[in-house]
């Protein structure tokens, strides 16, 4: 039986979300999520070019004012993890089965994303 994991990053006001961020013009998307893993949660491995879906959350840019987004969703196999990270004292991490995660998000878009993505994965626990 294969047992999916799913890493999440807590914010403040325990949102849990995925890692996530700005493409660079330039920089494929999911070379830019991999990216992000990395910053946020300090994580590598092989990231898939294939995006599982879209879901839309709010960004707050830097001078405060909050905006609609859409972010696309890329599967990784992730390899290594570091015990430290740059954003360790801003963000949380947490590995937690792929049906619980879906159960704690509050964004039903991206629960919606996992759902689908956990269907077309055989027998996950």
């Amino acid at each position: 039986m294969l047992a999916i994991d799913l890493l999440l990053i807590g914010l403040w006001l325990a949102r849990w979300v995925l890692p996530r961020g700005k493409v660079k013009q330039g920089m494929p998307a999911h070379r830019a999520a991999a990216r992000e893993a990395f910053e946020e949660a300090r994580v590598t491995g092989t990231i898939s070019a294939l995006f599982i879906g879209t879901y839309h959350q709010l960004r707050t840019q830097d001078d405060g004012q909050a905006e609609m987004v859409a972010v696309q969703a890329f599967p990784m196999l992730v390899r290594q993890e570091n015990k430290s990270w740059p954003e360790m004292h801003q963000r949380q991490r947490c590995w937690m089965p792929i049906n619980t995660a879906i159960g704690g998000l509050r964004n039903s878009e991206l629960r919606a994303v996992l759902m689908k993505f956990a269907q077309e994965l055989p027998n996950v626990a």
